[in-house]
């Protein structure tokens, strides 16, 4: 079941398939996200949840600590249900390490 994931400051949209990571499926759409490692690790896809839930298949990432409650990843992320999130470094210029 396909997720709608909508950005907050922009008001802009995209779906979101099954299996498929939140920054995947809005690159795919030409959404542009903020990323670096799309790993989990380095902390540049972060994104304040205003509503709906993150899950993340292969545990709580590395980015993610006590103090990050209520924030997501979108490159590690799928969505689990509609969600409504707030990217922190939008329109911040990342070096992608692919």
């Amino acid at each position: 079941m396909p997720y709608t994931v909508t950005i907050n400051s922009s008001g802009e949209c995209f779906m979101v398939e099954a299996g498929e990571t939140i920054l995947g499926a809005a690159q795919r759409q030409g959404v542009v996200l903020p990323y670096g490692c799309r790993h989990g690790i380095c902390g540049a896809c972060i994104s304040r949840v205003i509503s709906g839930r993150i899950d993340y298949l292969d545990g709580e990432p590395m980015a993610l600590c006590d103090e990050d409650a209520g924030m997501g990843l979108c490159c590690v992320g799928q969505p689990y249900s509609d969600l409504v999130i707030e990217p922190v470094y939008l329109g911040e210029d990342f070096e992608p390490r692919e």
